[in-house]
This record gives structure tokens, sequence and C-alpha cells, in this order.
């Protein structure tokens, strides 16, 4: 019984696959992507030194979504996707957040001078 119980897990698993690597047909191009996130992650300070905390219902923070979507003539949805697409892959997330954190220190440093 054991042995037939593990063979039907086992079978079950082998139908089993990983994530597909299928990218979005709009997928934002990594270049591209940087600077989004790069931005994002300025309008995220923005609103947590104005409100002491970060929230994605604040109006404000919908406002300055908004309006990196309209700069990057995307839309939130398209956003949504590539994200989820360079989430599922760390290695892409890894590499564009080296970027954006190298981007947001040189930002950091022109408002400190």
């Amino acid at each position: 019984m054991k042995h037939l119980l593990f063979i039907i897990i086992l079978i079950s698993l082998s139908g089993c696959h990983g994530p597909k690597d299928d990218k979005p047909a709009d997928l934002i191009p990594e270049e591209q992507m940087i600077d989004i996130l790069t931005d994002i992650h300025v309008a995220d300070a923005v609103v947590d030194n104005k409100y002491g905390q970060q929230k994605a219902d604040l109006p404000l923070t919908n406002a300055l979504y908004s309006q990196i979507y309209k700069n990057y003539k995307i839309s939130a949805i398209r956003y949504r996707s590539s994200y989820k697409y360079y989430e599922a892959h760390p290695e892409l997330m890894d590499k564009m957040y080296t970027q954006v954190i190298t981007e947001l220190s040189k930002k950091q440093a022109l408002l400190n001078k």
C-alpha cells in the first residue's frame, strides 16, 4: 500500500512543471523597467516622507504612480504584468535592482550637495 501511494505521488509530481518562461507580449524592456522602478521608489519615498508610511491606497501614491505610467507611456496593467515576469526571474530582478540602487544613490548624492 505504501508503494502504491508513493507511485501515485510520484506520477502526480511528474506532471507538475516549474513556471513557464512565457514573456508577456508587451514586456517592458529591462532598461526602461529600471528607470520606472527608480521613479516608483522615489515616489514611495515622497509618500513615506509626507505620511510617515507608504500605503498603496493613498491618493498621493495613486497620483504619483499614474504620472509615472503616463511619463513612460505604459499602463498600470502592463507595469504589473512586467513586474510579475521579472519577479518570477530573480536573477533578472536582482540585476535590475542593483542598477536601481545605483540610480537612487546618485539621486541622493545630488540632493545632499
